[in-house]
């Protein structure tokens, strides 16, 4: 699968450049902000198909950007994966609340996140195909 488009936020810049070269490595387009409020100011500007979005940031944290992000749109029409290195549950939960789609450890185990991330495009597109058939009454060619 490639040709999505997938904006990382996050505010250590080696894990961007990191996460960056390994998912254009996979034929994805990747935009990279350096935080929560640089995040949301792209996402106002550009289409984006998923967002990959770290936990811990000083501007704004993850879970700010992630509650504002649900405010405007669904988990459907931009899926958010949430990064974090602190494995505690009750962060996991708070992103699961706040309408985080998934979640990845760091150190990002990469064929996790790219199974992750296309598990993720392919329940958008799907549904996204549902909703043009429902309101058209036929399938659309592809």
């Amino acid at each position: 699968m490639s040709e999505a488009r997938i904006l990382i936020a996050d505010d250590g810049k080696v894990m961007r450049v990191v996460i960056t070269r390994k998912l254009k490595e996979k034929g994805y387009e990747v935009t990279a902000a350096a935080g929560g409020r640089e995040a949301l100011d792209l996402i106002e500007r550009e289409p984006f198909d998923l967002l990959l979005l770290d936990v811990s940031m000083p501007d704004m944290d993850g879970m700010e950007t992630l509650e504002r992000l649900r405010e405007r749109f669904s988990a459907i029409q931009l899926p958010v994966i949430m990064a974090t290195a602190n494995d505690e549950d009750e962060d996991t939960v708070r992103a699961f609340e706040l309408g985080a789609n998934d979640y990845v450890l760091k150190p990002i185990n990469f064929p996790v996140l790219y199974a992750r991330i296309e598990t993720q495009l392919k329940l958008k597109r799907a549904t996204e195909e549902l909703e043009r058939v429902t309101k058209s009454g036929r399938p659309q060619p592809g």
